[in-house]
């Protein structure tokens, strides 16, 4: 059978610690031949003579139970199944003996939770044989159990480790920006703890040039994260660069963008491309530039026109290494708004394969208000659940009063 032993300290010899078995049995001469029977193969032998006996006794925690069929206050059968009702004893093994052993019993014993059933008159090597079976399984499920926790502590890790990068994830993201001039509002939800998409605000020259920058790594979780972390830095780093250096804001974000397409595209790594978008509100000009990159349509409304789409989108960054970048600008007037989203937002119809107009459907329901907007946002983004779920984030720009230099 199988027999733990522990060494105790310093080299002594220790404790040798048998299986316990709990033996169920009303009959006073079956009950002291199972016991010594039982002994006589390795295992610590508690007796109860009754169920209510048996349940006071379940504190020892055995490794066994062997229970006759029929006692003096119920069946074991139904003392089986109530213990695996409990997750507590979900792992003992149960043996049922019965004195009238036939294939009924049998299924019913099984089907009640039974491991075993065994016939009182059966030989002392088959009931060897028996126990010897049930200490295998024991044995294995014991393994089964300790890899099983291995594994929940490490799962346990991972999580916490998740959890750790996310809340650094959520800590790099922008937070709102808000001048007399402007606001800008930056909205993220990822698929899981982590996700794929980016942004980026850096404003320069005391607020009067912003820039800003949208990033959809493909795929989600840990890697897609780190990704779109780095790359949204370079990118911010970089246009900041360009725009410290006196070069002009309308192409910043092209010139950036195409910089990094030439780059990706010589790193030769397969499935290494990301959509993108760069911009620059210029505040003195009342000008807001734009460089689209295999990212989704942008929104635009003022008061005359509404609410209006603007699908120009180009390659993604590091598809091809001759996609051509064009920059797009817009004049910016008090109370006009700028939105832009990832595709974790669209909602495609075959009516709408590109989903682009659906959200303008309901930019148009909740109009000017920036909150209205972001809580609209917030609703399509519950829309999404289970595996279609995506990362979904969104830059809304609002101004309110830039100056213009016209």
């Amino acid at each position: 059978m199988n027999v733990a032993i522990q060494t105790g300290d310093g080299g002594s010899k220790g404790t040798v610690t048998l299986r316990q078995l709990l033996l169920i049995e009303s009959e006073a001469d079956q009950a002291i031949y199972w016991s010594s029977l039982l002994s006589s193969l390795g295992f610590v032998v508690t007796c109860a003579s009754n169920l209510a006996r048996a349940q006071e006794q379940l504190t020892l925690k055995p490794d066994l139970i062997v229970c006759a069929a029929r006692l003096r206050d119920g069946r074991g059968c139904d003392f089986f199944a109530s213990l695996r009702r409990s997750d507590e004893f979900a792992r003992v093994y149960l043996i049922l003996l019965t004195s009238s052993f036939g294939q009924e019993e049998l299924i019913e014993s099984l089907s009640f939770g039974a491991n075993d059933c065994m016939d009182k008159g059966a030989a002392f090597g088959e009931v060897r044989a028996r126990l010897e079976l049930a200490g295998r399984v024991i044995t294995l499920n014991e393994a089964l159990h300790e890899k099983s926790n291995a594994l929940g502590r490490a799962l346990g890790l991972l999580r916490s480790e998740l959890e750790s990068a996310a809340r650094l994830q959520a800590a790099m993201l922008p937070r709102r920006f808000d001048s007399d001039d402007i606001r800008i509002d930056a909205f993220y939800r990822p698929s899981d703890m982590l996700g794929g998409d980016m942004l980026g605000l850096a404003p320069l020259k005391g607020g009067r040039h912003i820039a800003f920058g949208l990033i959809d790594v493909v795929g989600h979780g840990t890697a897609s994260a780190l990704i779109s972390c780095s790359l949204m830095r370079e990118l911010m780093d970089r246009m900041v660069a360009v725009l410290e250096a006196g070069q002009s804001p309308q192409r910043c974000g092209q010139q950036v963008i195409e910089e990094m397409n030439t780059r990706y595209c010589g790193l030769g790594i397969p499935g290494m491309y990301f959509t993108a978008l760069a911009g620059v509100v210029d505040l003195d000009r009342g000008r807001l530039s734009v460089c689209q990159a295999g990212h989704p349509s942008l929104y635009h409304f003022n008061a005359q026109s509404g609410w209006r789409v603007l699908e120009e989108s180009g390659f993604p960054v590091g598809l091809f290494e001759d996609s051509s970048f064009v920059s797009s600008e817009l004049p910016l007037y008090p109370g006009e708004r700028v939105l832009m989203i990832s595709d974790g937002l669209l909602r495609p119809s075959d009516a709408d394969p590109e989903g682009s107009y659906g959200v303008l459907s309901s930019l148009c329901m909740v109009g000017e208000n920036a909150d209205l907007i972001l809580g609209r946002l917030e609703e399509l983004a519950a829309q999404s659940v289970g595996q279609d779920r995506d990362d979904q984030s969104a830059m809304l720009i609002s101004l309110i009063a830039p100056s213009r230099a016209d």
